[in-house]
């Protein structure tokens, strides 16, 4: 919706900027008239990204299960996909998306941009992840990380890890899903690496159903304004209910979710 905007608002400001100059179509006007449609889209790409900012500043007190705040989230996710990156998301296993918010997300981890597009495809929920603390040192990205209820976390196991792991047993308890990546650090491709069993403290003490998310070709990313677009992948695993799993300890239970999410990772290999 935003990319339509963009094009048509750049377009009406392109013909009535020609009309004003008296700009004349030969070949050198043509061109001339190229440029000016694209100069007036950067300029309302760079106004649309500042009203974001403003948005976030403004909205970071208020709560953080607002689904008005995660709606205007994911039409600028979708906004910055499509004109910025230039990505077509290829979507299967929707009808294993869960029914209420009593779930934490486990997913492989490929690139930066994996939160959001989860983000995304779970649009109808308050999704907050468990994110490193050194992503919230950034003013803008800190002020969006907190307003949706993102959580910062060490790489060590110390007590701010801990009372991480505590607040968003918390905050999933209180109705806001949450997603994590149990491998801890991101692969740069379509290959797993061991999960940290750690990570499942968060499904089993929250008493929450966990929806595994398998994630594929998102390093293709890495180059920006293409031509075409670049078809990413990601399949939506069945629901698996906490009465499942909750007599396996967290070794038992991070290798059950790493196979299942591997096995649909090879099925991507072999198609």
């Amino acid at each position: 919706m935003l990319v339509f905007i963009q094009v048509v608002l750049a377009l009406i400001l392109t013909v009535l900027y020609s009309i004003q100059i008296n700009l004349v179509f030969d070949l050198l006007g043509i061109i001339s008239v190229i440029l000016i449609f694209i100069v007036f889209n950067l300029i309302i790409a760079i106004i649309l990204l500042l009203l974001f900012a403003i948005f976030i500043y403004t909205t970071e007190k208020m709560s953080i299960k607002a689904m008005w705040k995660h709606l205007v989230v994911h039409i600028y996710n979708m906004y910055i996909f499509r004109f910025y990156y230039r990505v077509r998301l290829i979507v299967t296993g929707k009808e294993n998306l869960p029914k209420n918010n009593n779930f934490v997300i486990y997913s492989n981890h490929i690139e930066y941009t994996d939160p959001l597009f989860i983000m995304q495809v779970y649009k109808d929920f308050p999704i907050a992840f468990i994110a490193k603390k050194p992503l919230f040192r950034f003013p803008i990205l800190k002020n969006l990380m907190y307003s949706l209820g993102n959580i910062p976390i060490t790489k060590y196991a110390d007590r701010s890890a801990l009372e991480s792991i505590i607040k968003a047993i918390k905050q999933v308890k209180d109705g806001q899903p949450m997603g994590i990546f149990p491998e801890g650090k991101r692969t740069y491709k379509n290959e797993m690496i061991d999960f940290k069993p750690g990570s499942f403290k968060l499904a089993q003490k929250a008493k929450a159903d966990i929806s595994p998310v398998c994630l594929y070709d998102m390093h293709k990313l890495s180059k920006k304004w293409r031509i075409l677009p670049t078809k990413v992948y990601m399949h939506i695993l069945p629901l698996i209910p906490y009465e499942e799993y909750k007599d396996l300890d967290t070794a038992s239970l991070s290798e059950k979710i790493y196979n299942i999410i591997n096995e649909q990772l090879t099925k991507f290999k072999n198609n």
